[in-house]
């Protein structure tokens, strides 16, 4: 292979084999050879072939002095173990027009930095998966604080105010920045891509993101699922008065099943059967069950009552008793919703009239004060979790159910990995930053090269 080809091949595996590039592989000093390995670090030394140089102060082309050659060393790609230094030796001249110093340019180091640019790109690349910044840096050869500042200064993620869909999910997480302890996120659950972050769930934050939409964009938006919060509720009516509001199905379930566990707790304590509360307590998952859902064919032994049972067998043991009536009532007006949402129905407002009319008939102390606020609060929100209809997509298939805030929820678990892996975020927009790399949003690279001479003509 002609020294030609074999000059090419080395650009190209190191990722320097650009037309504008003039830098080339060049035997150290005293060897024949242009690379070097020392402790687990190979060196290749480069030099520029001289052109043209334009003068970056006067614009002078020809009349230029040489002051002879700097050396300096980029840390490039590591290949396994082993990391790889570029030694790249440029060119100092005066002006004889204007009698300026400047250098030439080297066209692949990274803004002034000790790094090349496919380092540094590759680097910020690794950021969309879930690994720490430590990591990274290690990965590529580059120091913790180099790794910081390539994040901070040369990523940018665009302000993402500028649309919004027919249904969104909205929900706080626990961001814990300087911005808030709460964050917000906002989510198209019909397609699971995450609208945007906003930096506080307070009213002020809330009103001050959705006034930047035009009345027209906030139009659009018809459906708002998001959880059993009032402060939230008020605020998406206030600033979409068009859309309707949606309860997430968990939520109001979960509160059922808290009523529910209440009861359970204090028959459990004033039970005198202790052997019967701690088989309560041990099979508790039981409880919460859809009744139909619960296996009637395989048995299980119980330690604490010493005899065997199926889960539909074990649940009308304990309710035979007359000590366990009060916690009966209770199961019974928890199963009754679970009826409810997982039984087809003609009319979802008339099963659920009758659920709460229900709950007051039967005075239950526990499940009163839930019945209150739904009947006045989130009867409606209720109603369109169990009447409307929704179609998600996710990776090519089609899935039709409930609208729900499952998609956020999981989203939500996201941001928990991606906190967790960094030890936390000082900064709202950092954290912000990375969720929105992790997730694979688009991002702009900034590379803005403080030149102190100009690159070869």
């Amino acid at each position: 292979m002609s020294d030609i080809n074999s000059t090419k091949a080395i650009l190209e595996i190191l990722q320097l084999n650009d037309e504008n590039h003039r830098f080339i592989p060049f035997p150290f000093k005293g060897t024949d050879s242009c690379i070097r390995k020392e402790n687990h670090i190979m060196y290749i030394n480069l030099r520029s072939e001289l052109g043209p140089i334009m003068c970056p102060h006067c614009g002078s082309v020809a009349d230029h002095e040489s002051k002879g050659t700097r050396s300096i060393e980029l840390t490039h790609f590591s290949y396994g173990t082993m990391k790889v230094i570029l030694v790249v030796n440029y060119h100092r001249f005066v002006c004889n027009d204007c009698h300026s110093y400047f250098v030439e340019d080297i066209p692949f180091r990274f803004n002034n930095m000790r790094i090349t640019t496919p380092n540094a790109q590759s680097a910020i690349h690794e950021m969309t998966e879930n690994h720490s910044m430590a990591s990274i840096s290690r990965m590529h050869g580059l120091k913790p604080n180099t790794m910081y500042r390539l994040f901070d200064r040369n990523i940018e993620i665009a302000p993402r105010f500028y649309h919004l869909s027919p249904v969104i999910s909205v929900d706080e997480f626990r961001g814990t920045t300087d911005k808030g302890f709460y964050a917000f996120n906002i989510i198209d659950p019909t397609t699971g891509k995450t609208l945007d972050i906003i930096e506080d769930r307070k009213e002020a934050a809330l009103v001050n993101y959705f006034s930047r939409f035009s009345y027209k964009e906030k139009a659009k938006v018809r459906i708002i699922v998001m959880d059993l919060s009032g402060a939230f509720r008020q605020i998406m009516h206030r600033m979409f008065p068009n859309a309707i509001i949606v309860a997430d199905k968990f939520h109001y379930v979960k509160l059922a099943r808290t009523n529910m566990t209440a009861s359970r707790l204090e028959t459990c304590a004033e039970m005198e059967d202790q052997a019967l509360a701690r088989s309560i307590k041990r099979n508790l998952h039981l409880f919460d069950k859809y009744r139909k859902n619960l296996d009637e064919t395989r048995a299980w032994y119980d330690r604490n009552l010493r005899k065997h049972f199926t889960c539909k067998n074990y649940i009308e043991y304990v309710f035979e008793r007359d000590d366990t009536q009060a916690f009966h009532e209770s199961y019974e007006i928890y199963q009754s919703l679970l009826k409810i949402i997982h039984e087809p129905c003609d009319d979802y407002k008339k099963g659920l009239n009758e659920w709460l009319d229900h709950i007051f008939d039967s005075g239950n102390s526990y499940y009163m004060a839930t019945a209150k606020n739904i009947r006045r609060n989130w009867f409606m929100p209720i109603y369109y979790s169990l009447d409307l209809k929704a179609t998600y997509t996710r990776k090519g298939k089609t899935y039709t159910t409930s609208y729900n805030n499952g998609c956020i929820e999981s989203m939500n678990n996201v941001v928990k990995l991606v906190k967790r892996n960094a030890h936390g975020y000082r900064y709202f927009h950092n954290l912000r930053k990375r969720i929105f790399l992790h997730l694979g949003h688009a991002y702009r690279f900034i590379f803005s090269k403080h030149k102190k001479g100009i690159a070869i003509i």
